[in-house]
C-alpha cells in the first residue's frame, strides 16, 4: 500500500488529473490525501469537485480531504468585512464563475464538504494538516494554527512528528527540521528517506501558474512527482 498526498489544487482540474494519470494510485489498495484548498484561483473550479468525488467514491474509506482556508472561508457561517475581501483577492469569482458556467452554486458542495472534510490527518507513518501544526499531539493545535496561519511552517519551530502541508505556495517542496534555521528543498522524481520530524510543505503554487505536486510514500522511503499547469 501506497499513501499519495496532493497539494492545494485550487482549480486546476487539468494539473489534478495528469497528476493522478501521471502517479496512479490504486484505488483497492492506496490511500489518497488532499491537503485542502480545491477552490479558487484556477479556472475550472467545478471540474476539480467532479474529480474530487469520482476520487472519494473510487477511494471510500481511503479517501481524506483536509479543509483548507478557503474551504473554511467557504463553510463559515459568517465572515468579517475584512475576511471577505481576503477571499476575493485570493479567487472567489474564479470559482463563482466555473460553478456558474454549469448552472451551479459553489454553495451546493457545502452539505457535502461539512460532512467530508477534517482537520487533520494522522496515521502510523504520518501526519498533516493544511497549514501547520504548533505543538503536539496534533489535535492540542486549534484551528487557526492548522488552516490559517501562513507563518507556522516558515517559522521553522516545530521538531515534532514530521508533518505534511500545503498553504504557502513555495517554488520548489521543502523540508523544515524545526530548529529555526535548517530547511531543505526536496526536488521531484527522487526517492527520498523520510524524515521522522519537522515539517514537509508540497505546495508548489498551483493555480499561481506553478505546479501541483504529489507526495509518494511507501514505508520509510518517499518521491514526490508534480504536473504544471498548462
Amino acid at each position: 500500500m501506497k499513501t499519495f498526498i496532493i497539494g492545494d489544487i485550487h482549480g486546476c482540474r487539468d494539473a489534478l488529473a495528469r497528476l493522478l494519470d501521471k502517479v496512479a494510485p490504486f484505488p483497492r489498495e492506496d490511500r489518497v490525501i488532499l491537503l485542502g484548498d480545491l477552490f479558487d484561483r484556477g479556472p475550472d473550479s467545478y471540474g476539480v469537485w467532479k474529480e474530487v468525488l469520482s476520487l472519494s467514491d473510487f477511494f471510500e474509506d481511503r479517501f481524506f480531504l483536509l479543509r483548507g482556508n478557503h474551504e473554511d472561508y467557504l463553510m463559515a457561517e459568517k465572515l468579517t468585512f475584512s475576511q471577505k475581501l481576503m477571499w476575493n483577492r485570493v479567487g472567489r469569482k474564479a470559482t463563482v464563475k466555473s460553478f456558474a458556467e454549469h448552472g451551479k452554486k459553489v454553495e451546493e458542495t457545502l452539505p457535502w464538504l461539512r460532512e467530508h472534510t477534517i482537520l487533520f490527518y494522522r496515521d502510523e507513518e504520518i501526519q498533516c494538516a493544511h497549514a501547520g501544526v504548533l505543538s503536539e499531539p496534533i489535535e492540542s493545535n486549534d484551528l487557526h494554527t492548522l488552516v490559517h496561519d501562513h507563518g507556522v511552517a516558515l517559522s521553522n519551530r516545530y521538531a515534532g512528528r514530521l508533518t505534511v502541508t500545503g498553504h504557502i505556495a513555495l517554488g520548489i517542496p521543502t523540508w523544515f527540521a524545526g530548529d529555526g534555521e535548517t530547511r531543505e528543498k526536496i526536488y521531484w522524481g527522487e526517492d527520498n528517506p523520510l524524515p521522522s520530524r519537522g515539517v514537509l510543505c508540497i505546495d508548489t503554487g498551483c493555480g499561481k501558474g506553478g505546479r501541483l505536486t504529489a507526495m509518494i510514500l511507501k514505508g520509510d522511503t518517499y518521491r514526490l512527482e508534480s504536473t504544471g499547469t498548462l
